[in-house]
């Protein structure tokens, strides 16, 4: 027998002990366990409770350096905590594939079983069912024009930062609907092009299937998107803000509405590991995300936080469900990403554009860019350009904007707080009359967030010196379990080279609603809650640099035993609450 069979052995013999005495569906997720009842096969993910310290990684000064560490890292720790879940699914012949990015397993189509299977093993902390994300609907445009320098790039400035820099040098992505590599404004930056022949390996991804190993764009939004960080046909189409960075690409949406959570997944993996070989080689150093979810939606926050430690720096669109207060979308709404809301041609906000404040942390959006009757690149043929509006069109300003900084300040590269920063403290301030929950005329606030970005102020100002501080959730472990109702405590530590030690001054969310502050906090929880809560510790130091710091507990339900009478299957767990009305009992 060789290792690999006796691994599976193995895990098989110790899954089914465990199964002997098996307890509740307790992490599993309420929906998919009702959904996967009746024979259904659903995929899911299950999600393991093991994170990589990166801590010390972060302190790595070459950006490239640390983010091959930040690749091995996470490498190992997922092998070391999934290596009885993947033999198990191997014996059981059950396709699957495993995850680094956040240390999950996706089941294209699992069953009741494998989920319940899954559950069993400690070092899982939850089964979840896979989301669906969506590219921000867009708004309609006024009909393109050609201009020699496109409004949009005007009115941020990056015209008159091209004398010092266009970004040679940088790399941008993004994760959206495809490319059209082969468009006259595309094709030269493309990273895939080695004079005049290509290789799209490590350049292009498409886990999606619909375009396979040559990029392509059944939509449009991509192309255009990348137009707008770095378009340009060299005659009289200049529509990018960095014309001279290279890009490549991601396809983690089948189309505007099919944005899957695998899908996206893949991508966010790929991006910090291009080559697919576990060096981290030939990372970008900016990825663009002009899609979005609900509000207050934590699924794809380790991926945010792991591409900040490795110096990739993450832009996303705000979303288009303004103008009501309270409707920034995820996961352009954590603290950790760099959100953009959409303006016009006079700075004025646009009416689509999602407002803040974020259900996590802080304002939001983190500043506005020209977002509303934009001109780029289409997919519809190589020389074609469409005008579209939204904070999709606004999001990429912001990326080719901080290609700009990386290009003009090299010791800026991979310092991704510094660089939000930068971006924010060098906008053009703006105020508005709408508070949604702040002062009116404050800045930031949350309609303009800082204000519209400025990219010749970004790039011609040298930002103080500033470390960004550290948080540690201390207590409960990652992945811990409470039977409800229960209290749970919860412990942090916070320290910032400038500022000394901040641990007073964390603060407490749980699924992005803040419930303490300090080193020390409790929260109680019911039965209602029971489900997996996203705990995040926060700390901004006096130079307005945050850090995050993210576990997930279980709150287990108090089961009804066999024969108990009951109202909800939700009261019986594993079993079903079933009978005449007024008479049902758990079975």
């Amino acid at each position: 027998m060789n290792a690999s069979a006796r691994a599976t052995a193995v895990a098989v013999v110790l899954l089914a002990a465990t199964l002997a005495g098996q307890e509740p569906d307790d992490k599993i997720d309420r929906e998919l366990l009702g959904a996967l009842a009746g024979n259904a096969s659903l995929p899911f993910f299950a999600v393991f409770k093991d994170r990589a310290d990166l801590r010390a990684i972060a302190r790595i000064p070459d950006r490239a350096a640390r983010g091959r560490a930040v690749v091995q890292a996470l490498h190992a720790t997922a092998n070391a905590s999934q290596a009885a879940a993947r033999a198990y699914l191997q014996s059981q012949r059950a396709p699957f594939t495993a995850y680094w990015i956040q240390n999950a397993i996706f089941v294209a189509k699992g069953t009741l079983a494998l989920a319940r299977a899954l559950a069993q093993l400690p070092e899982v902390a939850a089964i979840v069912r896979e989301p669906v994300f969506a590219i921000p609907t867009a708004q309609a445009g006024q009909p393109a024009s050609t201009q020699a320098i496109e409004w949009n790039v005007a009115q941020v400035r990056a015209d008159q930062v091209w004398p010092t820099t266009r970004g040679a040098g940088i790399v941008v992505s993004n994760i959206d609907t495809g490319a059209r590599y082969t468009h006259s404004a595309l094709v030269r930056q493309y990273r895939g092009n080695v004079g005049g022949t290509f290789n799209h390996a490590g350049n292009w991804r498409d886990p999606t299937g619909v375009c396979g190993p040559v990029p392509c764009d059944n939509s449009g939004h991509g192309t255009h998107v990348m137009g707008t960080m770095v378009g340009d046909d060299g005659t009289l189409n200049h529509i990018g803000v960095a014309p001279e960075a290279r890009w490549v690409a991601c396809k983690g949406c089948a189309n505007e509405s099919a944005c899957y959570g695998s899908h996206l997944m893949t991508c966010a993996q790929w991006i910090m590991d291009p080559l697919g070989d576990g060096s981290g080689n030939n990372q970008p150093d900016i990825v663009n995300n002009s899609w979005a979810g609900g509000s207050g939606d934590a699924w794809f926050m380790s991926f945010v936080d792991n591409w900040r430690v490795a110096g990739i720096f993450p832009a996303f669109a705000q979303g288009n469900m303004g103008p009501a207060c309270g409707t920034a979308a995820s996961p352009g709404d954590y603290p950790q990403s760099v959100a953009a809301g959409a303006s016009d041609g006079t700075d004025v906000i646009a009416t689509f554009s999602a407002r803040g404040p974020s259900r996590f942390v802080g304002t939001k959006p983190n500043a506005t860019a020209p977002g509303v009757s934009v001109r780029s690149s289409a997919a519809s043929g190589n020389d074609a350009y469409a005008t579209m509006s939204g904070t999709s069109m606004a999001s990429p300003h912001v990326a080719g904007t901080v290609a700009l900084i990386w290009a003009a300040q090299p010791a800026l590269r991979g310092k991704v707080a510094l660089t939000g920063q930068l971006v924010e403290d060098t906008a053009v301030r703006l105020i508005s009359t709408e508070t949604c929950g702040a002062t009116a005329s404050q800045i930031p606030n949350n309609t303009y967030g800082y204000g519209r970005i400025d990219a010749l102020a970004a790039v011609t100002t040298s930002p103080p010196p500033n470390e960004p501080p550290t948080v540690t959730i201390t207590k409960p472990s990652p992945g811990a379990l409470f039977n409800c109702p229960a209290t749970v405590s919860f412990g942090a530590e916070a320290g910032d080279p400038e500022n000394g030690n901040l641990t007073s001054s964390i603060s407490w969310h749980d699924n992005g609603a803040g419930f303490g502050a300090g080193g020390a906090a409790s929260r109680s929880y019911t039965c209602i809650d029971a489900g997996s809560h996203n705990i995040t510790a926060s700390v901004t130091d006096g130079g307005r640099l945050t850090d995050t710091n993210t576990i997930t507990i279980q709150i287990l339900a108090a089961c009804r035993a066999s024969g108990a009478s009951c109202t909800s299957n939700r009261e019986c767990c594993s079993n079903k609450c079933s009978g005449k009305a007024g008479a049902k009992v758990c079975r």
